[in-house]
């Protein structure tokens, strides 16, 4: 048995493509609808649907509706002729209340006339051996594969209250809805089409079982183990699709079985559950598990060590096992034949870096749902009129029957209900994912570097997730941003995704976003600098000579930024940059005087002392910060200095001040109201007399937590932790410590640069706190180079070990 695949289809509350499906689910999208179903208690069921469908259609309305979909974009690989006149197999669910079998005779009708049906999840496996079978004797060349299943309307949901779920064993995911197509053909005939192979169905397998959804009683699984066993031995199994997570039946059988044949599996292998991720699909399981599959492989989100193997499985209502084995090239093997590439689009995961991908527009169009009156509608304004929308906390007092008229027991809440077009949908993935991703920038800067390699992995799969939903999310981004002008992290996200799609459009977005941005905006420009910066790709560079060419003072710095980050920045240009008058672009000119050599450094040092004595406490302490680094710890004597700098002055007390300066640094601090970076640079100080003033800002609400993390710093975890927050714990526990007041403390021990050194590699602290720390030993160990963190991990790691190296060596 061989089976070519050559098309895929997947539609779902993920998503309407096998795309989406690869992409969105991973990046936590899109976030579920509220379900606008309600029981007769008046609480809420979950439950998911497309919310581009109207949940009160019929059931065999979306079931027809769903199939369509999923099946014009498998056909999608070939020409309208061709595709037309390829035969149909169709899996649908067994007859239940609420869709009877003639609903279901006449739903597979307007589908295709000539199409053959089969029920249950394990349907699909044996529609594919019968393929196979009139594959083999020529009776056909090629064959459409299309499983589809809705619990997404009232008839379903209603059946599935009259049986609710044990509450002693798995919760099963939310009932769902959906639909997967699989196009198979001859190698033959795939050759005589030109079309792209996206692998191969070796062997499919079927038969009956004990336990059922109606009988689940333990067994140990002899019938999945059999079929298991039946296929074809192609090394060990490293990549499995099915049912493995949905409910105690499944799960157990899948766990029997594997332990019985565990020679055949991977040590490690990889298991993806889709119901899982978009809610339960009953007849659907099977096939959109292997159309999950095979997407999964052709767009590389498998772990490189998936092998190009795996098995889909699952199991039917009336306990029919199924288990097929499949092979697909991983994304990046020559699997697309000349000429059909733009047809079939490949858009690969993205991993340690970001580069621009050119997303071309799915060659499908969902057709549109037939929305059909049905008596289920009636209830949506009759019914509801007057009892109001569900309450999750305590129902309202039902409406009072009408004579004569049994209320159903599942309805419709018209206030819940989201209608979306499928542009909308993908709208509403994009914003979902940009929030995220804005949020993700915060914990890289914000959140612990152990925990950087992972956060940056999540951030990319937003990344993706946006790209996926097609050209159109460019235009969404662009409006993201704009919506949340004011935010720099929202700024970073949109940066970061604009750059990685491909084409001018992008790189214009890209001007146009950072001339939106107000002229007091000085917090986003690090910050959408360094995400440009992230990103490889062409016309990057003209970008950024355009930017700093700009009359806007925003848009300036960061272009000045972005050439300074990308070492494109001429030396030539910086006096022209320095000498500025907006703070922003006065600030992108020191910092890209700190990244040069010493020597060509020096040329600057003037003018960075007048700079120094700017009226701007942000310039001036960007300036005195350089030069302090640079050895020049005599600014800590200039009162003028001090005084000007506000609660900044701190920071260079910090790299370069001693315990006897604390007298000096409390009396400039108490002219100001403190800060978090004041409490944090106090803290690096080190000075033990600097206690009471810390242990004050415990009774601030808004600094509390910032003054326990300093007290940490400063004197290590000397209280338990549900005790951090009160003072006189801090109090008695620093007595006890009888530390003296003339040295310097770093965690509780006397500071020394090897302390400093062990803080930054502990993986414990933020990249903000490392950064603050590494100018510590830059200033004190007189080693002025600075130490870019701002790439993605593995880069910045490298950096920071070599400099912590150096540091060792000269501490």
């Amino acid at each position: 048995m061989s089976l070519s695949v050559l098309g895929l289809g997947l539609i779902s509350p993920a998503g309407a493509s096998a795309r989406d499906h690869v992409f969105f689910p991973r990046a936590g999208a899109p976030p579920p609808p509220p379900s606008p179903f309600i029981g007769p208690d008046g609480r809420r069921i979950a439950a998911r649907y497309c919310p581009w469908m109207r949940p009160s259609q019929a059931d065999a309305g979306r079931l027809l509706a769903l199939a369509r979909g999923a099946a014009a974009e498998a056909l999608a690989a070939l020409p309208e002729d061709a595709a037309a006149a390829v035969p149909r197999f169709l899996v649908t669910p067994a007859p239940r209340p609420g869709l009877p079998e003639e609903a279901l005779s006449e739903m597979a009708r307007a589908f295709s006339p000539s199409a053959r049906r089969f029920t249950g999840a394990a349907g699909a496996f044996a529609a594919l051996a019968q393929v196979a079978e009139l594959l083999a004797s020529r009776a056909i060349d090629a064959a459409l594969l299309v499983g589809v299943d809705a619990f997404a309307g009232l008839g379903a949901l209603a059946e599935r209250q009259r049986r609710p779920p044990s509450p002693w064993l798995l919760t099963p995911p939310p009932p769902s809805e959906g639909a997967g197509a699989l196009l198979v053909a001859s190698a033959e005939q795939a050759s005589r089409w030109g079309a792209a192979r996206l692998g191969e169905i070796v062997a499919s397998r079927h038969a009956p079982g004990r336990a059922t959804d109606e009988d689940d009683d333990p067994v140990d699984a002899a019938a999945m183990t059999a079929l298991l066993r039946s296929l074809p031995a192609a090394g060990p199994i490293q990549a499995v699709f099915g049912q493995g997570r949905v409910d105690a039946l499944r799960c157990r059988e899948w766990q029997f079985t594997t332990a019985r044949c565990s020679e055949r599996f991977s040590a490690s292998y990889f298991d993806r559950c889709l119901e899982v991720e978009v809610g339960e699909l009953g007849a659907a399981a099977g096939v959109m598990s292997l159309a999950c599959a095979f997407a999964a492989f052709r767009h590389g989100t498998t772990p490189p060590d998936a092998g190009r193997s795996f098995v889909a499985w699952a199991i039917s209502r009336d306990g029919t096992r199924g288990i097929a084995l499949g092979a697909a090239p991983r994304a990046g093997a020559s699997q697309v034949a000349a000429g059909s590439a733009a047809s079939l689009p490949v858009l690969t995961p993205l991993s340690g870096a970001v580069i621009a991908r050119r997303v071309d527009r799915e060659p499908f169009v969902p057709p549109p749902v037939e929305t059909e009156a049905t008596e289920d509608e009636a209830w949506i304004d009759d019914d509801l009129e007057g009892a109001g929308a569900a309450n999750d906390i305590a129902p309202a007092l039902p409406a009072l029957p009408r004579e004569g008229v049994l209320a159903p027991p599942v309805r419709l809440d018209a206030e819940r209900v989201i209608e979306l077009t499928l542009p909308g949908f993908y709208a509403s993935v994009v914003d979902h994912c940009a929030e995220l991703a804005a949020a993700l920038a915060r914990d890289r800067l914000e959140g612990r570097r152990a925990w950087l390699p992972e956060t940056e992995a999540r951030l990319l799969r937003r990344i993706d997730a946006i790209v996926a939903a097609g050209p159109r999310a460019l235009i969404e981004v662009a409006a993201f941003w704009e919506r949340w002008i004011d935010d720099p992290w929202k700024s970073f996200a949109s940066a970061l995704a604009l750059a990685a799609f491909a084409g001018d459009d992008a790189l214009a977005a890209l001007h146009r976003a950072a001339h939106l941005l107000p002229p007091d905006a000085g917090d986003h420009v690090f910050a959408v600098a360094e995400a440009l910066a992230l990103v490889d790709r062409p016309g990057l560079a003209g970008l950024a000579r355009a930017l700093s060419a700009s009359a806007h003072p925003i848009a300036r710095a960061i272009g000045v930024t972005l050439r300074s980050l990308r070492g494109e920045l001429p030396v030539d240009a910086l006096p022209a940059v320095l000498a500025e008058d907006h703070d922003a672009v006065v600030r992108a000119g020191i910092w890209a005087c700190e990244r040069l050599p010493g020597a060509q450094r020096a040329r600057f040092s003037e003018r960075l002392r007048e700079l120094s004595r700017a009226a701007s406490p942000a310039v001036a302490c960007s300036a005195a910060r350089v030069l302090v680094i640079g050895g020049e710890t005599d600014l800590l004597r200039d009162e003028a200095l001090c005084a000007r700098l506000g609660p900044l002055v701190a920071e260079l007390f910090a790299l370069a001040g001693e315990p006897a300066d604390w007298a000096r640094l409390e009396a400039l601090l108490g002219r100001h109201r403190p800060t978090r970076a004041a409490l944090a640079a106090v803290a690096r100080f080190g000075c033990a007399a600097s206690a009471a003033w810390i242990l004050q800002r415990l009774d601030d609400e808004a600094l509390a937590d910032d003054a326990a993390e300093a007290l940490r710093t400063l004197f290590g975890s000397l209280v338990p932790e549900a005790q951090e927050l009160e003072a006189g714990a801090w109090r008695d526990a620093i007595a006890a410590q009888r530390l003296d007041p003339k040295a310097r403390y770093r965690r509780g021990r006397a500071f020394s640069t090897a302390v400093v050194v062990e803080e930054c590699a502990s993986g414990e602290l933020s990249r903000l706190a490392v950064e603050a720390r590494l100018d510590e030993l830059r200033a004190r160990l007189r080693l002025p180079e600075p130490v870019d963190l701002s790439g993605f991990s593995a880069r910045a790691e490298a950096n920071l070990v070599a400099f912590l190296n150096l540091a060792r060596s000269r501490s």
